[in-house]
């Protein structure tokens, strides 16, 4: 293999690597503001989304509580959705 495929290669495999690793997102499509709590390792982060949104790359691999809705376990690129008031990947 010569040292343009070799540097082709390291490329492709950077590239598989950092897509791996994207992070969920949440999606609101119910009209009204939920609170959130991402559960990642030994820490809480509380927080919300609002009605009608989206919060890109809520955390990579963590639960997901959408308080008075449920929890639920996202990992990659998973996209979590909110919809009458039910939680659902």
């Amino acid at each position: 293999m010569n040292k343009k495929m070799k540097t082709i290669l390291a490329a492709a495999v950077l590239m598989l690597g950092t897509v791996a690793a994207m992070p969920a997102d949440l999606k609101n499509e119910d009209g009204k503001r939920y609170e959130v709590k991402v559960h990642d390792g030994g820490t809480t982060r509380n927080t919300w989304i609002d009605g009608n949104s989206t919060v890109l790359s809520i955390c990579s691999s963590c639960e997901i509580e959408v308080v008075g809705i449920g929890k639920m376990r996202v990992s990659g690129s998973d996209k979590l959705i909110i919809k009458n008031g039910k939680l659902s990947k």
